[in-house]
């Protein structure tokens, strides 16, 4: 996606500004048609444990190299950030725009995928624990997203519907932000909470009655929470180039925990490396 943006980027700027230089060509289409981005790559070290599913692995090696885009085209946006909870996107569409507030469109998934086989990836060996399980696809939620300028802090109130996913359930996902500046330091810290309707939390960590195996007996689990905590840390050490580190911790209900698929309802990821800005 990344090489297929730059490529369209380039070929357009060509085409519109022969005469120019290719990055004074960029620097012009994108003013002239409210196009703004931002990428960054880096490799890193990252240290993940997921949610414990029964007799999986819970510990997956990540990919060292991670990217991280922003995209804003008038009013859309998409935004990727390898430091967020496992990695996470922004897609959404900026409907309102007051000075201390506004509310987006927003569309995105708030859990993790798994099958009978783990999470990830679907090539594994079926997990005897989990053999006879159907399929745990990630929602497709779109909803609203309130935020507001609150002191030092920005807090966003998001309530979404999975309209186009399988759960038939809702999530209320709060949280709050604030960036402090450390002479040349940036730390970035981040912290709320999520609401998952019944209909959402059985979709995921329910257990029907055809798939009861000899680990796994049926259970209901009803609505659920989480709560999380993130910060990350960045250093320039040259120009385009920077050092980032960080951390994420979350911890689900006691719904989630109680399911016969979990041995754990917590999360955490480490990661520290340094990426390039373009």
């Amino acid at each position: 996606m990344i090489k297929l943006l730059s490529a369209v980027l380039l070929c357009l700027t060509q085409q519109a500004f022969a005469e120019q230089s290719v990055a004074s060509q960029e620097e012009d289409w994108l003013e002239d048609n409210g196009l703004e981005w931002q990428l960054s790559i880096g490799a890193f070290y990252v240290d993940m444990a997921l949610p414990e599913l029964i007799g999986a692995d819970n510990s997956p090696a990540p990919p060292t190299l991670r990217a991280d885009i922003k995209l804003q085209y008038k009013n859309f946006y998409l935004v990727t950030y390898s430091g967020d909870f496992f990695g996470g996107s922004d897609l959404g569409y900026q409907f309102i725009q007051e000075e201390e507030w506004g509310l987006d469109f927003i569309y995105g998934s708030y859990q993790l995928a798994f099958t009978e086989t783990g999470y990830f990836d679907t090539s594994d060996p079926v997990v005897k624990e989990l053999e006879g399980i159907r399929d745990r696809d990630p929602d497709q939620s779109l909803g609203v997203a309130y935020y507001r300028t609150v002191g030092d802090y920005l807090a966003v109130a998001e309530l979404v519907y999975d309209v186009f996913g399988d759960t038939n359930g809702w999530v209320f996902h709060l949280e709050a932000t604030r960036n402090f500046e450390l002479r040349n330091w940036d730390l970035w810290l981040n912290f709320g909470a999520n609401y998952y309707s019944s209909n959402f939390n059985n979709y995921f960590y329910g257990v029907t009655e055809q798939e009861r195996n000899d680990y796994l007996t049926p259970y209901e689990p009803g609505s659920g929470a989480s709560a999380f905590v993130q910060a990350q840390l960045s250093y320039p050490i040259a120009e385009d180039w920077e050092f980032s580190a960080g951390l994420s911790f979350l911890v689900g209900s006691s719904e989630a925990k109680d399911s016969p698929l979990l041995e754990s309802n917590t999360a955490r990821v480490l990661f520290t490396g340094v990426k390039y800005v373009f």
